[in-house]
């Protein structure tokens, strides 16, 4: 089947284009001159070309392109990711243009990973804090003294998040990023504090702790070193959802009222809901995907508790959803440095989910775990030459931040 594609041409003044592109969450303001754009009717509202704004008074000569393809805050291909954000290029060779094509076909491209500078103590858990724009980790794993949650800023500083101390095992973090549709707060934190069954909030800025917010009822419900993770489409309600050591599965509302899902029996790890997208994600779309390492097997649980397992060779410690426009950063523990890559790194994977394995499975123990059309596949990623050494990694994390050699996205 062809598609034929109708291109039009019209001059916008600046004020409506800037209109348009801060509805698709773009930051543009002090330029002068005239606007045009190139694209228009498409399917689904797509089409190919760009839009463009010239540059008057208050800058220099030449144009900004704001999308390449399809059309903003649009989703042609109904694969999660908007049309400006995947342009009309061709990353997969495949033919089809990436805001057409809802699967990244073809092998992921080999990872260079660049060691941060900054060092830590005995660093776990790791996830984006939004609202100061940095990312915060748990640190001095076994003990938690004298902190147990650190923020690290651009220059690579860190200073404690919160008053926590004196927390053992693993800590892992979920934060909670805008538009949760629940109703939690923006950049609240959660925990577990090594006790069965209890979940630690952090909120107004690491300023509050409630120790604990949530104790789950019963007994032998695990500890919370398994994951946690906030839902971010909707599917399961905005919940904040957690899997524990002795394989139970639990999502808790924003006042703290928890239901259990699913108990399967097994130690539970890695956790990340697959956005709601049949195209790209197949029989994955809207589950929570969530590792059993020690048995090498992927879980996939629906909101009603049903779950298919799928045993494709990784041993899964962390799950993440590879994000537009974010780096990537992992708690290397074997030598207390975190390992960054640049956003650009991951963009032939945009929108795919990223499985990290501690040690070993492959040059860079990270899997892209896909739907390829057909079935359910998990693809080993390369390592580029000149990268940093992997040694063990714990948790990893997706993040609009920059710490000192991985500068911020663009």
């Amino acid at each position: 089947m062809s598609t034929r594609l109708f291109f039009a041409t019209l001059v916008l003044p600046c004020a409506a284009l800037v209109a348009v592109a801060c509805s698709a969450s773009r930051d543009i303001k002090n330029f002068g001159g005239s606007t045009s754009a190139s694209g228009g009717a498409g399917p689904g509202n797509g089409g190919s070309g760009t839009t463009t704004m010239a540059m008057g008074s208050g800058g220099s000569t030449g144009s900004l392109t704001l999308a390449a393809g399809g059309a903003m805050n649009a989703d042609t291909d109904g694969d999660g990711i908007y049309d400006d954000d995947e342009g009309s290029g061709d990353s997969d060779g495949d033919g089809i243009p990436n805001y057409l094509d809802p699967i990244n076909d073809g092998d992921p491209p080999p990872l260079k990973f660049t060691a941060i500078s900054t060092t830590f103590n005995q660093p776990i858990g790791i996830d984006y804090h939004e609202p100061s724009n940095t990312v915060v980790m748990s640190v001095n794993y076994p003990n938690g003294t004298p902190s147990v949650l650190e923020r690290i800023q651009f220059d690579g500083s860190h200073q404690p998040f919160s008053n926590l101390t004196a927390f053992t095992d693993e800590v892992k973090i979920a934060t909670v990023r805008s538009g949760n549709v629940q109703g939690f707060v923006t950049g609240d934190l959660f925990v577990g504090n090594g006790v069965d069954g209890q979940i630690v909030r952090i909120t107004n800025d690491g300023k509050t702790v409630i120790n604990p917010w949530v104790d789950l009822p019963g007994d032998n419900n695990g500890l919370i070193r398994g994951s946690l993770y906030v839902d971010r489409t909707g599917v399961w309600g905005g919940d904040l959802l957690v899997v524990t050591t002795v394989g139970q599965v639990w999502r808790i509302t924003k006042d703290g009222k928890p239901t259990m899902v699913a108990a399967v029996g097994v130690h539970l790890e890695g956790a990340a809901v697959a956005p709601n997208k049949p195209a790209r994600f197949g029989p994955l779309a809207g589950k929570l995907i969530v590792g059993a390492e020690e048995q090498a097997t992927i879980y996939a649980f629906g909101s009603d508790g049903k779950y298919d397992t799928y045993m494709l060779g990784p041993a899964v410690e962390d799950v993440d959803i590879i994000n537009p426009h974010e780096n990537f950063f992992g708690v290397n523990f074997g030598t207390s440095h975190l390992l960054g890559a640049e956003s650009a790194q991951f963009a032939k994977m945009t929108g795919d989910i990223l499985l990290t394995q501690e040690v070993g499975g492959s040059a860079t123990g990270l899997f892209r775990l896909k739907w390829d059309g057909q079935k359910v596949v998990a693809q080993p990623i390369a390592l580029a030459p000149g990268s940093a050494t992997v040694g063990q990694w714990e948790h990893t994390t997706f993040a609009a931040a920059g710490i000192v050699e991985i500068p911020p996205p663009k």
